[in-house]
């Protein structure tokens, strides 16, 4: 969309230089200001997110993100002042705790503005909201992201805030706070007109809705093309994948492992997709966006080498990377992948379980790690033995100087600083330092243990936050049923069975969902439609290995709400309800900026409903046809490149109640997705199963549904 100038680039200017040209003074007299109650104290104190409650001793009168703010706002003739952020985004805790101390920007806070501190996690269209904005000014969107309303909820500035240290922050801050409380005292019909008028221009240039293809020849075309220009992103020698920015490309993943076994697509395709999975793969597996300490898998790489992490880890990224590792994994890809799988599966247990056994989304806020994480050679000698020493120098690579390449820290900050990562397998650690392969997992095990005692010791690991959250927890029940289909083992279908029944009494006992368990949600905590479109999924896996069709029947309603709850105009998905939204804006969420997108994940499960024998809802059924440009930018579409290619991979079984347990233990067991399945009467305890051609066969014994499962040979 093309760029708005005028207010908010004036005002971006003025934050750069620290003041600005008047604006006319209002002729009108105003009337007198009506300041709320509420105004005059912090209200998140008691909000549905540790990060607000983090600054509920702050002396900012901090509010909540709700529609009630615009009426206050309008009451009090003041700019609402939006500080959005979350635990895990670096910056967000160091920001808040920068403002809260300083006793002048406070002061104009309270008097001048209406604070408000919004969680992205829980209130996710804000963070839709900044990314569109962002793009506006050119711009990537990046977390905190400073907001400014006018009382009627139309955009009057905005701000991405990359923090580097409380000095400059404060100095933005003081210029920006008085520039922008000079500009409103000043002259509010000309700030409330001109941001009236550019939400009217931006509402009429949202992008066009994805367009219907019905053509079966047609959707076909576009697959292979996505897939071929994917592909072809990946540069072998480097192992890397161009254009898929900083986030671990886990979708990327998914997709070409797809292409690699689908039918219709020509070998040479199907081989180019399986060399980038798997090169690809390589290079992150034996990264150190694996912590090899305590298992945790960081969402994002600093700069252009994986073995920068920015050192946060999330509930959902490791939810969401187990479900697509054992993904991989079933459909023949590296082997490390399923225990990659499991360590995660043990992190997030360890450091986002909840007491009531949920999982909150991150630790809770504190300070983010920085060269802290990296070690030198000399403070890895001092924790090792020399026999340690020398192994984890051969799986890591050390180096005196440092062992990030010099195009991942071009300013040389971590100079003579090494990340800790397995760049090598045990097998080539033994051959190289001339110790067995026992000695090398023994001598890395003694050592990993220490390294992770000095690490605790130098910058403590954030206490886990005892908030549970409704994406994260539908995520991890994802996340158990795909490691039963990957291992087989119970266990794993067990605490997706017993985190399932949780999560559905705690977030999703009233008719709607809510982000935070309660039956009563308040705005803030009314469940999103990403929200909808997670549990959703999670349903359907759970009645996949479960092989109870009420969890299917559930997924049905939690469709059925979303496209009754949170379709617009008749083909657009809102992320909010319309009782819960602040402002005026819908941006649909179809590309994969912050992980799935809520169109094309809604995309995947319609495919899935409609392969279970399900209707589709009728709201939903634009999902159903429309395809975003997936051949032009297949990288932020690959969640709807996957739905694309689930209606060629998919088959439906049904299983009879009277099926023998070693039959029904073998269907829970196949792979997620390709194998959709669901209760009926089959006689005598027979298996049905019909095909992505329709045809129709009967299954009688565990050997025909293993061979159904042929990447497991």
């Amino acid at each position: 969309m093309k760029a708005l100038p005028t207010l908010p680039a004036l005002i971006t200017a003025c934050f750069l230089i620290g003041g600005c040209d008047r604006a006319p003074v209002d002729d009108e007299t105003s009337r007198e200001p009506i300041i709320a109650p509420e105004l005059r104290a912090n209200q998140v104190a008691e909000a549905p997110s540790t990060f607000l409650h983090h600054a509920g001793n702050s002396k900012i009168h901090w509010q909540r993100w709700n529609p009630d703010l615009l009426q206050k706002a309008e009451d009090s003739q003041r700019l609402i002042f939006a500080l959005i952020g979350s635990a895990r985004y670096p910056g967000s805790y160091e920001t808040l705790s920068a403002l809260e101390g300083d006793p002048d920007i406070v002061s104009r806070l309270n008097n001048d503005f209406v604070p408000v501190l919004v969680d992205l996690d829980i209130c996710r269209e804000t963070a839709l909201m900044a990314s569109a904005l962002s793009a506006e000014a050119r711009t990537g969107v990046s977390f905190p992201f400073l907001l400014l309303l006018a009382p009627d909820g139309s955009p009057v500035s905005w701000l991405p805030i990359r923090y580097e240290n409380d000095p400059a922050l404060l100095q933005f801050f003081d210029n920006s706070v008085e520039v922008l409380a000079r500009l409103w005292a000043e002259s509010p019909k000309y700030v409330l007109e001109d941001s009236a008028a550019k939400t009217t221009l931006r509402k009429a240039n949202i992008p066009a809705v994805d367009p219907a293809v019905d053509d079966p020849d047609e959707r076909d075309t576009l697959y292979r093309s996505s897939i071929r220009r994917l592909t072809s992103f990946y540069d072998e020698d480097v192992q890397t994948l161009a254009g898929t920015g900083g986030l671990i490309p886990l979708g990327v993943l998914e997709a070409i492992s797809v292409a690699s076994i689908h039918p219709d697509l020509p070998d040479d395709l199907k081989e180019r997709s399986t060399r980038t999975r798997d090169g690809l793969l390589d290079a992150i597996l034996h990264s150190a966006i694996i912590d090899p300490l305590d298992g945790g898998i960081y969402t994002a790489r600093r700069g252009s080498s994986w073995n920068l992490p920015i050192f946060i880890r999330d509930c959902a990224t490791q939810a969401r990377a187990i479900r697509i590792f054992c993904r991989l994994h079933v459909e023949g890809a590296n082997p490390d992948t399923l225990d990659s799988a499991k360590q995660a599966a043990s992190f997030a247990e360890s450091q986002f379980r909840t007491s009531e056994g949920l999982f909150a989304m991150a630790a809770q806020p504190s300070p983010t790690p920085d060269g802290d994480w990296l070690w030198t050679i000399e403070q890895l000698k001092a924790v090792l033995t020399a026999e340690e020493y020398k192994v984890w120098d051969t799986l890591s690579e050390f180096d005196r100087l440092g062992n990030l390449p010099s195009e991942a820290d071009p300013q040389r900050r971590f100079f003579r600083l090494n990340s800790l990562a397995l760049r090598k397998s045990f097998e080539d650690a033994s051959t190289e330092s001339g110790l067995t392969e026992a000695e090398v997992r023994t001598l890395a095990e003694s050592g990993r243990k220490k390294l992770l005692k000095a690490r605790e010791e130098r910058f403590p690991s954030p206490r886990p936050d005892g908030t549970p959250s409704a994406t994260a927890s539908f995520r991890m029940v994802s996340a158990y049923a795909a490691l039963h289909t990957a291992t087989g083992d119970p266990v794993w279908k067990e605490k997706a069975q017993k985190l399932g029944k949780l999560c559905r009494e705690s977030f999703g006992d009233a008719r709607f969902l809510n982000e935070r368990p309660g039956d009563n949600p308040e705005p803030m905590s009314d469940g999103r439609a990403l929200t909808y479109a997670i549990a959703a999924q999670a349903a359907m896996d759970l009645g996949a290995v479960t092989l109870e069709d009420e969890w299917n029947l559930w997924a049905q309603d939690l469709c059925t709400l979303l496209g009754e709850n949170f379709v617009s105009g008749g083909d657009r998905l809102d992320e909010a309800r319309p009782g819960s939204k602040v402002i005026n804006l819908d941006y649909e969420d179809r590309s994969m900026v912050f992980g799935d997108s809520t169109a094309g994940l809604t995309r995947l499960n319609l495919s899935r409903l409609a392969a279970l024998g399900f209707q589709t809802p009728p709201a939903l059924h634009p999902w159903t046809e429309s395809i975003p440009p997936i051949d032009e930018n297949p990288v932020i579409y690959t969640d709807s490149i996957n739905a694309l290619a689930h209606g060629k991979l998919r088959h439906r079984i049904a299983v009879g109640p009277d099926a023998p347990a070693p039959m029904a233990d073998a269907i829970a067991a196949l792979p997620l997705e390709r194998f959709e399945r669901r209760s009926a009467r089959q006689p005598g305890g027979t298996v049905e199963i019909i095909g992505p051609d329709r045809q129709a066969s009967t299954l009688t014994t565990v050997a025909e549904i293993k061979a159904l499962d042929s990447t497991k040979d």
